[in-house]
């Protein structure tokens, strides 16, 4: 399986094309999409794709600088050019880059797929003519790692001199900083295998390990004199932290062994030749451990540099649910939050972890501060988080916050109108206006007339007035006052203007209006 990249400055058309080509039926794993040469190249440095479609005319960076950038990274990547523009030296410069395929927007569904399958083919007709070298490339792949190894283990148990540049010639060799931060995690899996052939399950554990470690470039695995697991983890090389990935590789023993084993954690060091103390710092600990410790040991110094982060992050969320009424406080410590993720170097799955605890504790808050009920807001915002990357998820995040405001919002502006109309319905004998109304809720007059209108459907005054109407025909109804004295408790000083108020509505005078209603009421009654 291939994995393929989708760079096009326009939304539409990269997500329209993840979606719409039926990527795992031409073999294809994974597919990445970017709006910018950038942002594309980070990716193809990280995972370096098989497969690149891209646009030419983009902001900042063009397709065809890209694609000669992309070939740095990944010789043989297989180029596809889809463009709107319709130029020879377009096609020129990608025939110099040697792009396999060129297209013009808009082009076929059909025509795109069999394009795909056309380059799909090719890696694998490529794959299998490699196939012929494997043997040889394992057997020296195996050799180095022996010798990898064993440099590692001699250096954390001090059989490396240090006077002499047998760490510099390693480093140069296999292509290692060696002023770099590091951090050592011992693995002890002895105490829990209960099974008979430990040999084999740890060996098994160890290339777990390979392949979470080696294998995304966090660091070295190796054993040292006493059959443990030694994990030297390259500190800052790629976003994460040491504690999250141990968590993950712990995960993952988890599932394979049902159990888990002890792990300890050395404090960092800043060069690859203090490496040993790290190593003793967690062999250390575990000397000391008893089975009343934590799965996972860390020195003090660890522990404070791990706990860091999360008092940070305890600290926003608890600000965020605290100020949820105030929107833009809320919108404000999340941005804060984004940068303090950068400034952690925290990993894209952590991030999204975060972002869901942080969006879950500040929609309860929501709900505990309103009257609504809780809806189906925070599993929808969890399934579109699910596979999307840093930019995504902090996008995401804040339409979700902003939402959430927006609601909360719109509720009190209905509050405020409820609680004009009861002050309305409780004053109609008083001297109502739309001016009066407003100063009572602290608002502007015409902000509160077109808040009375977008959220009831009529004007203030129109409210008003039919409010009247129907306390005056109910008192015409059902009592014998005077019609002035009727007036005066709906809040019509002038009896003419209230003859006119009701004439209108009922289309009679309110002397007529009531005349006509006892003398259907008499009606009724005879019969």
């Amino acid at each position: 399986m291939y994995q393929a990249l989708i760079v096009d400055d326009e939304k539409m058309i990269r997500m329209g094309m993840r979606k719409a080509i039926p990527w795992d039926t031409l073999g294809v794993r994974n597919v990445f999409i970017a709006k910018s040469g950038e942002e594309a190249l980070e990716i193809i440095r990280k995972h370096k794709p098989e497969i690149l479609i891209t646009d030419i005319k983009m902001d900042e960076m063009s397709g065809l600088d890209l694609i000669d950038s992309a070939k740095k990274f990944v010789p043989q990547i297989r180029v596809l050019v889809l463009t709107g523009y319709d130029k020879f030296e377009y096609a020129r410069q990608c025939i110099r880059l040697k792009v396999h395929d060129f297209f013009l927007k808009p082009i076929d569904e059909k025509v795109l797929i069999g394009a795909i399958k056309k380059q799909v083919a090719f890696l694998e007709m490529n794959q299998i003519d490699r196939l012929t070298d494997v043997n040889e490339y394992r057997a020296n792949a195996v050799a180095e790692q022996m010798n990898i190894e064993n440099f590692m283990r001699n250096l954390i148990h001090n059989r490396v001199d240090l006077n002499r540049n047998e760490i510099n010639e390693f480093c140069e060799r296999y292509n290692y900083i060696q002023e770099q931060q590091m951090q050592v995690a011992v693995i002890v899996p002895t105490l829990f295998i209960d099974s008979g052939d430990n040999h084999f399950t740890i060996l098994s554990m160890k290339n777990i390990c390979m392949g979470m470690v080696e294998g995304q470039n966090r660091g070295l695995t190796f054993m040292d004199d006493y059959g443990r697991i030694v994990i030297a983890y390259f500190l800052n090389k790629q976003r994460g932290g040491i504690m999250e990935w141990i968590h993950e590789l712990n995960g993952i023993f988890k599932d394979e062994y049902s159990n888990k084993p002890r792990v300890a954690v050395g404090n960092p060091v800043d060069d690859m030749k203090l490496l040993r103390m790290s190593y003793n710092d967690a062999a250390q600990l575990l000397e000391y451990a008893n089975e009343g410790y934590d799965e996972i040991i860390q020195t003090e110094k660890a522990q404070r540099i791990d706990n860091a982060y999360r008092e940070v992050f305890a600290s926003i969320v608890d600000s965020i649910c605290a100020d949820i009424e105030d929107s833009e406080r809320v919108l404000s410590l999340f941005d804060q939050f984004c940068r303090t993720t950068e400034s952690y170097n925290l990993s894209d799955s952590y991030v999204r972890k975060c972002c869901l605890e942080l969006s879950a504790s500040a929609y309860y808050s929501y709900l505990c501060n309103s009257s609504l009920e809780a809806d189906s807001r925070i599993s929808i915002f969890m399934n579109s988080i699910v596979n999307a990357n840093r930019d995504e998820i902090f996008e995401l995040t804040s339409q979700f916050l902003t939402k959430m405001q927006e609601d909360k919002e719109e509720q009190n502006v209905h509050f405020l109108i409820e609680k004009a109309k009861r002050y309305i319905n409780e004053h109609l004998s008083d001297d109502l206006s739309v001016s009066s109304i407003a100063c009572y809720l602290f608002l502007s007059p015409n902000y509160f007339s077109r808040l009375f209108k977008r959220v009831t459907g009529e004007g203030c005054n129109e409210y008003i007035i039919r409010k009247r109407i129907q306390k005056a025909k109910m008192l015409l109804e059902t009592t014998n006052l005077p019609t002035g004295r009727i007036a005066l408790m709906v809040g019509y000083r002038d009896t003419n203007y209230f003859s006119l108020a009701v004439k209108k509505s009922t289309g009679k005078s309110p002397k007529n209006y009531r005349e006509e209603f006892q003398k259907k009421e008499l009606e009724a009654h005879k019969q």
